[in-house]
């Protein structure tokens, strides 16, 4: 229990300095601009902004003159950035966000085609399917891979028309490569099937223009969160060129979403312009990280996925630690050196996701990835003593305290 300001001051500053000293390869998360979040804290954090299907005017709540003129700005930026006509941010995350595509655009019965857990996806229909209403009324089925983890067309295609899905649902946490997103939208246009893409981790490479946008390769709808490769606040949107599906999904938020976090939108603002400004430029040297970093992986010893391909064309690679131990006690010895990453949460539990969005956003390069890499191979195949390698990595990351790509 907290007593007095000074008692919350201080764990804050406690998390704050131990993050600064850590290594952060957590691909979920990122390192916002210091403008970002200062537009966190303007009066908007207590206001409500409620409004009816997605009529902006048809606000539930007074003294929403000027929100209402904030918030239909931000959309059209957020529709700039992502060419998008119709954007809708209501939902607080990248999941709310995918929950209402998946209620808002399908029948009781339907199936979904998407990512599986244990393929890094994020499991919307897999995990409503498990909740005792939805299990009554969606069913599900997983999306085909390759062992290089990139979508297997031909299956995919070929259990689209056996099973006949009513939605495929591209994208999820482990994405190394771009998915096939206008060849899929060809078949699935004859069949009437909807192609949804769920943006989240790729968020900031579409903005920044050096990954395909699924709008423009033919996808219905395309949805996400903002606070990962994107590094905005946190957060979620609904982005589409068909007035029709927008308002289906707007209707299903408005019962999902009330109160939308409008302090969020300031910040989201910002770290739009701070995507047109520098996305690109960020967004390149994203990719020439994790292209390093798995080739260094791979010549150190470690066996990353993908190799074959070139390791990666996003944020992130995966690596297979099965030889050493379980995914999480690897990245638990991590840890303990202050090297942050993910387990594959509790699925195979074999591999591990390292990003390197917040390692780039904070100025680090190819160089830097060989000097990771060489931090990996000490930690899980040689096996030194955690202890000694922390120090050199508080001191190794210390180094990179900026900001870099932002206003």
């Amino acid at each position: 229990m907290f007593n007095n300001l000074e008692e919350i001051d201080l764990l804050i500053k406690q998390h704050e300095a131990y993050r600064q000293q850590c290594l952060n390869l957590i691909a979920s998360e990122n390192y916002s601009s210091q403008t970002v979040r200062n537009y966190l804290t303007s009066d908007l954090g207590n206001r409500y902004g409620c409004y009816a299907g997605v009529d902006l005017t048809a606000r539930e709540y007074r003294g929403n003159r000027y929100i209402q003129e904030l918030e239909a700005k931000t959309q059209k930026l957020v529709g700039e950035v992502f060419k998008a006509d119709y954007v809708d941010l209501r939902p607080v995350s990248g999941h709310v966000a995918g929950i209402a595509t998946i209620l808002g655009l399908l029948s009781p019965g339907d199936l979904v085609l998407e990512i599986h857990l244990r393929d890094w996806g994020h499991g919307m229909a897999q995990l409503m399917v498990g909740a005792p209403h939805f299990g009554q009324t969606l069913e599900f089925d997983d999306i085909p891979f390759d062992q290089n983890r990139i979508v297997d067309l031909a299956m995919l295609i070929g259990k689209m028309q056996e099973c006949r899905p009513a939605m495929v649902i591209f994208g999820g946490s482990g994405m190394l490569f771009p998915e096939p997103v206008a060849e899929i939208k060809a078949v699935a246009e004859k069949m009437g099937i909807l192609v949804a893409h769920d943006s989240s981790h790729v968020t900031g490479l579409i903005a920044g223009g050096v990954y395909p946008n699924p709008l423009d390769q033919g996808a219905d709808i395309m949805f996400g969160s903002t606070h990962k490769s994107f590094p905005g606040p946190q957060g979620g949107f609904i982005a589409t060129r068909d007035f029709n599906i927008y308002e289906r999904v707007g209707n299903v938020l408005a019962s999902l979403v009330t109160s939308h976090h409008l302090n969020r939108l300031p910040a989201l603002a910002v770290g739009m312009l701070e995507m047109k400004e520098f996305g690109k430029a960020y967004g390149e040297q994203i990719i020439r990280n994790s292209k390093t970093l798995g080739k260094a992986m791979e010549e150190a010893g470690l066996t990353v996925i993908g190799a074959t391909k070139g390791y990666s064309e996003t944020h992130l690679i995966l690596v297979d630690v099965s030889k050493y131990g379980s995914g999480v006690h690897i990245s638990k010895i991590l840890e303990s050196s202050d090297i942050l990453c993910s387990d594959d949460f509790g699925q195979l539990d074999r591999e591990l996701r390292i990003g390197t969005a917040e390692v780039t956003r904070r100025g680090m390069e190819e160089q830097e990835m060989k000097r990771i890499a060489d931090f990996f191979k000490r930690l899980i195949i040689e096996q030194e003593n955690p202890e000694q390698i922390k120090e050199e990595v508080n001191l190794f990351a210390s180094k990179y305290s900026g900001c870099r790509y932002s206003l």
